[in-house]
């Protein structure tokens, strides 16, 4: 995130500038807006890793209440986002697709257990796919709302907590 270039932005451009860089959750768009007076936010990593940010930064912005993601809904998501993205597919190989969902999971998987990442990355078959993500996903507590500080795909984003 370079807020302060988004600031300036800003502040020389005649057109909106829309603020762009690890967007986590709401309190870190909300946050990155506040600090540089853009426009609005462009959402890429963090909208895949949490498709609700949408419906939470729209419940920050109104005053609504934000939906609460668990890891029952991130697995409903991940069988969703593979039966869409199959669908899509014009010689579906049920071998490759899976390949391409573990690169989808690598952006989820940021801020569950290592673990997690770890197996997903070894999984070759549908059945393994889902017997892994529901391994760690099958419950109805709290998905991790930040993905590590550490994360090699999500960085600077703590500066907005």
């Amino acid at each position: 995130m370079h807020d302060d270039w988004v600031r300036r932005a800003v502040t020389e451009m005649p057109c909106p500038v829309i603020a762009n860089g690890n967007v986590v959750n709401a309190q870190t768009g909300l946050a990155y807006l506040d600090s540089t007076k853009a426009a609005g936010l462009m959402i890429g990593r963090g909208a895949i890793r949490n498709p609700w940010i949408f419906e939470q930064l729209r419940a920050a912005f109104t005053g609504g209440t934000a939906p609460i993601v668990t890891g029952q809904m991130v697995f409903s998501y991940i069988e969703r986002l593979y039966e869409e993205t199959a669908k899509v597919v014009p010689h579906f190989d049920e071998n490759k697709h899976v390949q391409k969902m573990k690169k989808n999971l690598i952006y989820i998987v940021q801020g569950h257990p290592a673990g997690f990442e770890h197996d997903i990355r070894r999984v070759k078959t549908k059945a393994d796919f889902f017997a892994t993500c529901r391994e760690y996903l099958d419950s109805n507590t709290p998905a991790p709302d930040l993905p590590s500080e550490n994360s090699r795909l999500f960085c600077g984003f703590s500066q907005f907590l």
